[in-house]
């Protein structure tokens, strides 16, 4: 897994790129492009003159911010100086994408379409690639110099005040608004990110945001038909993870982490392999459940998730097969690389690994 990122996906600017072509496992070109979708296409990416450049990027942050967490861990667990430089390599893709986005507005994050150099032209963002990105961001500030700590504080309060001035709501691409409430992952960056904000400017009116998201939370919590996806289920475990980390302490936050694991856990099977829908239709992105599995340990060990996470790793052994699914399924799924990674690394920090 570990080679495949170094040969294949990362960039010289430190961002790992996304949904290579699985027949040449290379990024796409202009040329070979045209075999995707094109329906799918124009929804992800309107207009662009650049397609190739916008499929190479869509999920560069998720995957950069994972693959950087897990050297993190890695150098926890070995102490091994090539792995905190290869996470400082992709933090500082991180943080020139970040200083990009400060060409359109402070705390604008937007999906590098094209790479780093073309970042400030990019009219797309999501949520999943903010909350991803600000996990990263807080995992790496212990070992950050003054000045990227300062940098790194700074994005989490431009990014809440954002959100904050946009009600917590943003337009995704051309065809939906997502709030929390009609987007439910979207409470793992929104959060984390206000108790990071007020952590890092001393400023308790941050806080007083978290009352927007009460609802929403709740309503998930009782929602028992509960379907997130593997997607949804890191996205919001790790958001809410985060948070407990800088000193949130709704009782609530591990309650919906323990809530997606067993709605992740529904859906792999006996091999430890990953499906979604009722036609169990074969998904690579259980690794990203596995990632969680140390977490949710550490607040139910009676759960053993670490049993089902070393058994989905084992399941997933060729990322040259890791796949994303329906209209996408001739491009590799880069979360599910990545995710491998961080929850190998999780594992070996936690005293196991993948057997």
């Amino acid at each position: 897994m570990h080679n495949f990122v170094m040969q294949r996906m990362l960039d010289d600017d430190g961002l790992c790129r996304s949904m290579l072509c699985a027949e040449t496992l290379k990024p796409w070109t202009q040329e070979n492009v045209s075999k995707l979708d094109q329906r799918r296409m124009m929804d992800m990416f309107q207009n662009s003159p650049d397609i190739a450049g916008c499929v190479n990027y869509e999920n560069a942050l998720m995957a950069t911010s994972e693959f950087a967490l897990s050297q993190i861990l890695k150098h926890r667990v070995t102490n091994d100086a090539a792995a905190r430089d290869l996470a400082h390599r992709c933090i500082c893709g991180l943080l020139a994408v970040i200083d990009e986005g400060r060409h359109y507005m402070p705390g604008w994050l937007p999906k590098p379409f094209g790479g780093v150099s073309h970042a400030r032209d990019s009219h797309e963002m999501s949520v999943d690639q903010y909350t991803k990105t600000v996990v990263a961001l807080h995992t790496w500030r212990p070992l950050a110099d003054t000045k990227e700590r300062a940098a790194i504080d700074q994005f989490f309060i431009d990014a809440a005040d954002f959100f904050i001035a946009r009600k917590w709501r943003h337009a995704y691409r051309h065809r939906t608004i997502v709030t929390a409430a009609t987007h439910h992952h979207a409470l793992g960056l929104y959060v984390p990110l206000v108790v990071l904000a007020a952590k890092a400017s001393g400023k308790d009116r941050y806080l007083a945001e978290l009352s927007h998201f009460d609802e929403p939370i709740n309503t998930a919590l009782a929602n028992e038909g509960l379907e997130s996806g593997f997607n949804g289920i890191s996205l919001i475990a790790e958001g809410f993870h985060l948070a407990m980390q800088a000193g949130a302490t709704d009782k609530r936050l591990p309650q919906m982490i323990d809530k997606l694991w067993h709605v992740g856990a529904q859906n792999v099977d006996a091999a430890g392999l990953g499906f979604i829908g009722k036609n169990r239709e074969p998904d690579s992105q259980a690794p990203r459940l596995a990632a969680l599995a140390p977490v949710v340990d550490a607040l139910n060990p009676t759960l053993k998730a670490s049993e089902l996470a070393q058994k989905i790793l084992v399941a997933h052994p060729d990322p040259a097969r890791l796949l994303h699914v329906r209209d996408l399924k001739t491009t590799i799924s880069e979360v599910s690389i990545t995710s491998w990674l961080a929850a190998y690394w999780r594992l070996k920090e936690a005293g196991l690994g993948a057997k």
